[in-house]
């Protein structure tokens, strides 16, 4: 049986060189875009940067130092690990290309630049990036539906499927399919038992209620919009996850948000979602939910390599915090260039604990 030794090992050293909250908080006093890169060139980004340097310079190096990293997480994983054990781990970046996806379709569908699509997209998917570059640049949703078909993508026979149809023009539509092909499949892949198995289906259950609690969100809060108008929540729902489809359901006739989180709330991630409530009150934006789920999921990953030393638990934790520190980094840098002030550059670091 494939064994976690070799991947682990060298994955616990790269934990041991992470950044702590006192040094990204150090950054975060650097006045000029220059001194963040010259205090960067002298950690474990030295290799990136100097490449960066090669061809760009200020805002544009820090973004491109970020993607290399970003690109090393991924290839480093698939280089430590046996086929088998890659084969699991592997959906934490089919993740990341169903997010990929989603963001292509919304961007062709609301016409953006392809452009403006592909900043918003993670270069962490295991889909080619040729590929993903020119579905982007499709020119309409049909057309990048059959590059995907052309790729050969997994998902791209479930989306052709709704050639011809009214659903084509439908971003949610379109996003609900990828989210069922995406959990049918990680469903196949991680069936079975053991504590590995287990860690990576609580990693899926999490994006299913993510999924689940943003759709009765948006139901209770634009039931008129085009996408929802006249359809049945359940429609919209990817699986059970931690909530049952029948309490959803119960929930969507609701008449405010508040109501629906203090009843989720009793069932599930009762701090994050009552944190959310609160800047809820104050922001009136949905996002706050995902958000605070987000840092939960997190701080629960960040444990894992202390907790599940010889599985699954080292590489899962290593994704989410080094994720984690790429993302202060990209937020520090941006704060930086924009002159924002120091307190509220180090207030919105993403705390690990």
């Amino acid at each position: 049986m494939p064994l976690y030794d070799y991947g682990n090992t060298r994955l616990r050293a790269r934990i041991s060189k992470l950044f702590t909250f006192q040094k990204l908080e150090s950054f975060s006093h650097l006045t000029s875009i220059d001194s963040l890169i010259s205090q960067l060139s002298k950690t474990h980004y030295k290799d990136a940067i100097q490449i960066a340097l090669t061809y760009s310079h200020g805002y544009g190096c820090i973004t491109e130092t970020l993607r290399r990293k970003l690109i090393e997480i991924k290839d480093n994983l698939e280089r430590f690990y046996d086929p088998e054990i890659w084969e699991k781990i592997k959906i934490i970046f089919l993740r990341a290309d169903v997010e990929n996806i989603k963001s292509i379709v919304r961007g062709i569908i609301h016409n953006s630049d392809p452009s403006v699509i592909m900043r918003s997209l993670s270069p962490l998917g295991v889909i080619p990036e040729q590929y993903i570059t020119r579905i982007a640049k499709s020119r309409n949703i049909q057309d990048a539906i059959d590059r995907m078909a052309v790729y050969e993508l997994d998902f791209a026979s479930e989306l052709l499927a709704l050639k011809g149809s009214d659903k084509m023009s439908s971003s949610a539509e379109l996003e609900r399919v990828l989210e069922y092909w995406y959990f049918d499949m990680t469903r196949s892949i991680l069936s079975g038992r053991g504590e590995n198995l287990e860690l990576l289906r609580k990693f899926n259950i999490i994006e299913m209620d993510i999924n689940n609690i943003n759709t009765l969100l948006r139901f209770i809060d634009a039931p008129d919009s085009p996408d929802m108008a006249g359809a049945r929540i359940e429609h919209f729902l990817i699986g059970e996850g931690s909530f049952p489809t029948k309490l959803l359901n119960k929930l969507s006739r609701l008449s405010s948000v508040e109501q629906a989180i203090e009843h989720l709330a009793k069932k599930e991630y009762h701090v994050p979602l009552n944190n959310a409530l609160d800047c809820f009150a104050e922001t009136h934006l949905l996002s706050e939910f995902e958000n605070q789920i987000r840092i939960y999921a997190l701080r629960w990953l960040s444990l894992l390599p202390k907790l599940n030393p010889f599985g699954v638990g080292v590489p899962m934790g290593y994704v989410a915090v080094k994720k984690s520190e790429i993302r202060n980094i990209r937020w520090i840098a941006k704060g930086i260039d924009s002159g924002f002030e120091t307190d509220f550059i180090i207030e919105n670091i993403e705390r690990v604990q």
